[in-house]
């Protein structure tokens, strides 16, 4: 596949608005990498195995597991600085 310069006018133009000053070098470049793309096509990978990442990584991860604690209230109460009374934290009065 190659692009002519009327096709890269129009995607540099009326796509993406780009200001191009050197057209000539830019459609070679593009071509260039175009025909690599074509090559790339040929290539049979019927028997390669689809891939995310090139580094075979079998990350170890930990299993999540629920574990039950039971808290007992007194503990909680005992965590708060302010005034406990019936098994409640006591607040300041906000309204005056």
């Amino acid at each position: 596949m190659t692009i002519t310069q009327e096709i890269l006018k129009n995607i540099t133009h009326n796509l993406s608005k780009l200001k191009v000053a050197h057209e000539e070098k830019i459609l070679g470049n593009v071509n260039d990498l175009l025909n690599y793309m074509d090559t790339l096509n040929q290539v049979d990978t019927t028997w390669v195995i689809p891939t995310i990442s090139v580094i075979d990584s079998k990350s170890k991860l930990r299993v999540d597991t629920e574990k039950e604690k039971e808290v007992k209230i007194k503990e909680l109460l005992a965590c708060s600085p302010q005034k406990v009374i019936n098994n409640q934290i006591a607040i300041s009065n906000i309204m005056h």
